[in-house]
């Protein structure tokens, strides 16, 4: 599923990316903001969205829709560990992590089951793949920053500590009054720079008498 996807996407189909910004909103836990966006879908498609929120936080267990089965197996992962059956969340986040290796929450949620256990390098691993995901994810730095407590690496404790109370502080990007979703921040890519620096020196520098 996420392998033809992610291709229809580079192929430039239009639906498959916003499929795939859908799918990483799930992984980010932001369901309000994934039904937002779900309604700017087809009718059909935006319906079978819809169901599939509603089923994921009612009832995951009776959600069968292939889109939302790796955020299912993560929900089920983390209502295991809450239920003490651990062997049950490891495998649960172990086939999340097969559905769709990018899901950053399976594998943090994988490394603190290892970190429970000591096995304190296969943690790290995890942990420092889910950040080159998601590096503003406060709950990555938290977790990093156990793990290297107990690894008595007190400078890159406090440095995770650090990061993570920075980025629970940042302010939520202010809400489209039009839309009700999140606006996002304007990116001026590095050619309009460019672009512009250059037309600086050339008016008022170049161009001086």
């Amino acid at each position: 599923m996420m392998k033809d996807l992610e291709a229809k996407a580079l192929a430039g189909d239009g639906e498959a990316q916003a499929l795939l910004h859908f799918l990483r909103l799930l992984r980010r836990k932001e369901y309000q903001e994934a039904r937002a966006y779900a309604e700017g879908f087809p009718e059909e498609l935006r319906d079978r969205l819809l169901a599939g929120l509603s089923l994921l936080e009612e009832a995951p267990e009776r959600l069968e829709d292939p889109l939302f089965a790796a955020e299912r197996e993560v929900v089920l992962g983390v209502k295991a560990v809450g239920e003490g059956r651990r062997e049950e969340a490891e495998a649960r986040f172990q086939k999340a992590l097969a559905l769709d290796p990018h899901h950053h929450r399976a594998l943090t949620n994988l490394g603190n089951l290892y970190l429970e256990r000591g096995e304190l390098e296969a943690a790290l691993d995890l942990y420092q793949r889910a950040l080159k995901l998601a590096p503003e994810d406060p709950l990555v730095h938290e977790n990093l920053a156990a793990l290297y407590k107990r690894k008595g690496d007190l400078d890159k404790m406090v440095a995770h500590m650090k990061r993570a109370t920075r980025l629970k502080m940042r302010p939520p990007p202010p809400l489209d009054p039009a839309t009700g979703r999140p606006q996002r921040r304007l990116r001026i890519p590095l050619w309009v720079w460019i672009f512009l620096l250059a037309a600086f020196l050339y008016f008022f520098v170049l161009q001086r008498p």
